[in-house]
């Protein structure tokens, strides 16, 4: 193609991470056909530079139920490699370059199932460079087979450290939600914790209860910086990860169901339903060890929503304290100082002040949290970064503004250099303390 030519100006949606074939002749990129929807299924697309002619590789959806997130050819050129979420797990994966995914995927192989994994290069002997990562350990690299049916660790840089750590054991549970849609989340015990105390335990763990941004994104096995699991369960908290509908990795119309619109569209309420639904369900099968009456919820970004959304919607009494991280207060509010006004435009169906944003079925009317502050009765801790221009900080203060006219008892941490996230290690140190001491200042 002579220089300058635009390959994907056809399609109005996100095209990204373009990669040439090891002899320079063909180029695979990941497309999304949609210019709306940032979490739209995305696909492979193949162009080959002597030819001039482009082809799909993967068709979104209609080829595979999870979106590539990366893309490496192999070094023979054979194959494109690529990870996607699925079930919870970044799971790496093959397609064949000449052949493609075919229908129903079965061109699509999945090399690795469990825990999640990045690959970072190739072997003379087609082996692997990946590194693999879980709730019980961070990254660490390892040799994967061509095939993925083997694996060898050659890195143990946390070894050490990690024999010194008290982890809790992970479990993965599955509950039927409100819309009968099957709801996947983690249980992680508290640290120490064995199978044999679990069947005849002494005594009752509090459980924290945590659902994740986004919303389309997943509470995953890996070992995260910001929120991880394990730091809950090594401070005695049995630790409930919910996948609610929205999350990805659990197929397309899975994940659309919370936005407003498309042809799954639900709402933003179906985060907080479903993570209801299975605090239900762990404290009916895990009851005799987790303890009904220590229940606390944490959350950021759509989480942050969340928590404040389950202050005026949770059974009263459910949840004894809540932590809201950067989230929403008022939709309306939110859409007029985001610097991201299409997605919100996708998620609640168009602008605010569209006659059908009026409506009492709009999500700008039944989603918002602010329209049920008159019943928010849970003590909360309110956090945010005056840097934050996805959720603006006037969103963190009016939570806590309403809180303390209210009369709940809460807490905000105003973090001056922070962004939508808690990024500065200093911060971030300040950031567990404050979450941890409230916390357990609820549950002790």
């Amino acid at each position: 193609a002579p220089l300058g030519e635009c390959l994907t100006q056809g399609n109005p949606g996100y095209d990204t991470t373009p990669t040439f074939s090891p002899d320079g002749t063909k180029l695979a990129w990941l497309t999304m056909a949609g210019a709306e929807y940032e979490s739209d299924a995305i696909g492979i697309m193949l162009h080959d530079l002597v030819s001039g002619e482009s082809r799909t590789l993967l068709k979104a959806e209609e080829h595979f139920d999870h979106s590539p997130g990366t893309l490496r050819w192999s070094n023979d050129g054979a194959r494109l490699l690529f990870v996607a979420d699925i079930r919870s797990r970044a799971s790496l994966c093959s397609i064949d370059a000449a052949k493609g995914a075919g229908p129903g995927g079965e061109g699509v192989t999945v090399l690795t199932s469990e825990g999640s994994h990045a690959l970072h290069g190739e072997c003379g002997s087609g082996s692997l460079l990946v590194s693999s990562q879980s709730f019980m350990a961070p990254p660490e690299l390892y040799l994967l087979s061509a095939d993925g049916g083997s694996a060898r660790q050659i890195t143990f840089f946390n070894r050490e450290r990690l024999s010194q750590t008290a982890l809790g054991r992970v479990g993965e549970i599955t509950c039927e939600g409100p819309s009968g849609d099957a709801i996947q989340s983690w249980l992680i015990r508290p640290a120490g914790l064995s199978e044999e105390e679990e069947a005849s335990p002494s005594r009752k763990a509090p459980l924290a209860v945590i659902y994740h941004g986004g919303p389309q994104g997943s509470t995953g096995d890996d070992w995260q910086f910001r929120w991880n699991l394990q730091s809950y369960a090594s401070a005695g908290f049995a630790v409930l990860g919910v996948n609610f509908r929205g999350s990805t990795g659990f197929g397309h119309r899975f994940c659309r169901a919370i936005s407003a619109s498309g042809p799954d569209a639900v709402g933003w309420n179906v985060g907080g339903e479903d993570t209801l639904a299975a605090v239900a369900h762990v404290l009916e099968t895990h009851g005799d060890w987790i303890d009904k009456d220590r229940v606390v919820g944490l959350g950021a970004s759509y989480g942050g929503f969340t928590s404040n959304w389950l202050n005026g919607n949770a059974p009263r009494g459910l949840f004894k304290a809540l932590v809201c991280h950067c989230g929403t207060f008022d939709l309306r509010s939110s859409y007029f100082s985001t610097e991201e006004l299409f997605f919100m435009e996708h998620e609640f169906g168009g602008p605010p002040f569209e006659p059908a944003a009026k409506d009492e079925s709009s999500p700008y009317v039944r989603c918002t949290p602010s329209a049920k502050v008159d019943q928010w009765q849970t003590p909360t801790l309110v956090i945010h970064g005056a840097k934050d221009f996805r959720l603006v900080e006037s969103e963190g203060i009016a939570t806590f503004t309403a809180l303390q006219r209210r009369g709940v008892p809460s807490e905000m941490l105003y973090l001056p250099g922070e962004n939508h996230h808690c990024l500065n290690p200093q911060n971030s140190v300040v950031w567990h303390e404050t979450v941890m001491r409230w916390i357990k200042s609820w549950t002790e």
